[in-house]
């Protein structure tokens, strides 16, 4: 590479070494980089399928090295009885040290040049102002929820930060009483308060649980022609929604079957709906704790017929409460999903998903409210943290 040169460029094969440099720079104490170049020619995630859309990857040069990456997943967007190419934005990342200058900005001005139609599911918000400084509409927070399992277990393992601080701060009283009585006591309140919380909840929204329906709800392998049959019968229920078909599924989801779960609807053998769920352990996590978290990444049914989705988050629950998970995450954008989650004794928490997006193709994305998207936490690469 010339050292005079200061651009963005698309990656190649040529850029081993610089973006091997910039790896260890942005992750200097991990062993196995998640955003290696091989990865990034896979569509910057692992297990993603080759697609026959070329995936770009958007790199700043300056002289030999690359201090700024992003880098796409595509996909097929339909919406208003249109299907449309589509790309995520995923990886997008700077050198500390020149993150206060142009080559954010940059970059993602390559992403609105080369691409029509780009999507973003980011939690970062010096990325928000960068989107919308380059005219990205921000269409809003994914709304989040959680159903509490175990009260107690998620009491003692959230992290009580400030309390220390707190109890140091009280006076002489407080100050005499010993911090790990403080804590426990906390920590006591805070599981009984769970607890009957969710209890009342439950039973406040039991009603808005629609009727049983006979169906057989099975853990899956793979993704069969039922599922491209499913995603024909009901992809024009939604205002905008990927195209959730038997090729998408098997490249975002079925090269990892040891980390999804996937759970099938079906009557008389015809797939009626799907739920996708993970689950993680943490270690010593800063916020978790030991906790174990289920989380939904994933579903599709036909929303004007939400009894297949109450079958399987039925059967989410009775699972994850059979392996101690202590409670159930689920983010979602449409109303039908996020009714059924309220009926079933979800809570509504505060989401970190911000949703935006650069579109200039004749698909009036605009006119779509955020509530008729069918947008999940496994959309994207956002599911990475759970």
């Amino acid at each position: 590479m010339n050292r005079e040169v200061a651009k963005v460029s698309l990656y190649d094969q040529g850029m081993d070494e610089a973006f091997d440099r910039f790896c260890r720079a942005i992750w200097p104490n991990s062993r196995s980089r998640a955003s290696s170049s091989a990865a990034r020619f896979d569509g910057g995630q692992e297990g993603q399928a080759a697609s026959t859309l070329d995936p770009p990857t958007f790199v700043f040069v300056k002289g030999d090295d690359i201090v700024g990456h992003v880098t796409t997943i595509p996909v097929q967007l339909s919406s208003f009885a249109k299907t449309v190419a589509a790309h995520w934005i995923v990886g997008f990342m700077v050198l500390p040290e020149h993150r206060n200058g142009l080559v954010g900005p940059l970059l993602i001005k390559e992403v609105n040049r080369s691409l029509d139609c780009a999507l973003s599911l980011h939690v970062e918000p010096p990325v928000l102002r960068i989107l919308t400084g380059l005219k990205w509409v921000h269409k809003g927070i994914l709304p989040q929820y959680i159903r509490v399992l175990n009260a107690r277990g998620v009491s003692h393992n959230l992290q009580l930060s400030g309390i220390k601080a707190l109890a140091s701060h009280t006076g002489d009283t407080a100050a005499s009483v010993p911090f790990g009585f403080v804590e426990s006591f906390i920590r006591m309140l805070g599981g009984w308060g769970l607890a009957v919380g969710q209890a009342i909840w439950v039973g406040l929204n039991i009603v808005a649980r629609p009727r049983a329906v006979p169906v057989e709800v099975r853990e899956e392998r793979g993704f069969d022609d039922t599922y491209n049959k499913l995603w024909q019968a009901v992809s024009g229920r939604f205002g905008a929604c990927l195209a959730r078909d038997q090729k998408y599924l098997q490249g975002r989801f079925g090269g990892n079957p040891d980390r999804y779960r996937v759970l099938g609807c079906r009557q008389e053998n015809r797939l009626l709906g799907y739920c996708i769920v993970k689950t993680k352990q943490f270690s010593n996590d800063p916020r978790m704790g030991n906790m174990k978290v289920g989380t939904i990444v994933d579903c599709l049914f036909d929303p004007a017929a939400p009894a297949a989705f109450q079958a399987l988050l039925d059967c989410v629950l009775k699972m994850c409460a059979r392996e101690s998970v202590h409670a159930v995450l689920c983010t979602a954008s449409h109303a039908a999903v996020r009714r059924l989650l309220r009926g079933n004794g979800f809570l509504a928490i505060p989401g970190n998903l911000n949703f935006a997006y650069h579109n200039r193709t004749n698909v009036p994305l605009q006119d779509i409210p955020l509530e008729s998207w069918h947008l999940m936490r496994g959309d994207s690469d956002a599911d990475q943290n759970f």
